[in-house]
């Protein structure tokens, strides 16, 4: 039971099929956030909170004599991570574990595989995307008027579309399973 609960947010090498036809859905803009914040909150609690523990052990001096700057500076520092965890789980899956979760993938505009490039060049322009105050409303508005890209999939010729893949286990299973004897059966055959 956990494990497919696990594999809700786990990316693979394997992507599903995307529907380049929502790329600029409503739906689809509200689900880029909820997977923004899901990564956000990976980047966060999985990721910088052991390595700030760390470092506030090891330079506890230096980390106390900071005081009340150590929550900003730290929320500042998640850009770059966020950014860094970005950029390698959609060159080499398509796909963050939050994009997984909310049934997401990245491809560029002509449904391939988003690219090395493409996907440094998209999260590069975070910082862009970033600089509106609110940043939310910013690039919610934006992505609103420009189909749901924003300035980022433009540079980068990427699309964020919704995938085919199943949405439960069942149907993953037996998805798997189809696969399987089909390619048994293609074995078979060629000999």
């Amino acid at each position: 039971m956990i494990d497919w609960k696990l594999d809700g947010f786990l990316p693979t090498q394997r992507q599903p099929a995307p529907v380049l036809e929502s790329a600029d859905d409503r739906d689809v803009l509200l689900a880029r956030g909820a997977a923004a914040a899901i990564d956000l909150f990976v980047c966060y609690v999985l990721i910088e909170f052991p390595l700030i523990y760390v470092l506030g052990e090891v330079f506890s001096g230096t980390y106390e004599a900071l005081g009340d700057f150590v929550v900003p500076l730290s929320l500042l520092a998640l850009l770059p991570i966020y950014a860094s965890y970005s950029f390698v789980c959609e060159w080499r899956y398509g796909r963050t574990p939050g994009k997984v979760n909310r049934g997401l993938l990245v491809v560029m505009a002509d449904g391939s595989p988003c690219t090395y490039r493409a996907s440094a060049v998209r999260n590069l322009l975070l910082y862009v995307d970033l600089l509106g105050v609110p940043p939310v409303v910013v690039g919610s508005v934006s992505a609103l008027v420009t189909g749901g890209r924003r300035l980022g999939d433009y540079a980068a010729g990427t699309v964020v579309v919704r995938s085919t893949a199943p949405t439960d286990r069942d149907a993953a299973t037996s998805a798997d399973m189809d696969a399987s004897a089909a390619a048994r059966a293609g074995e078979n055959g060629e000999n």
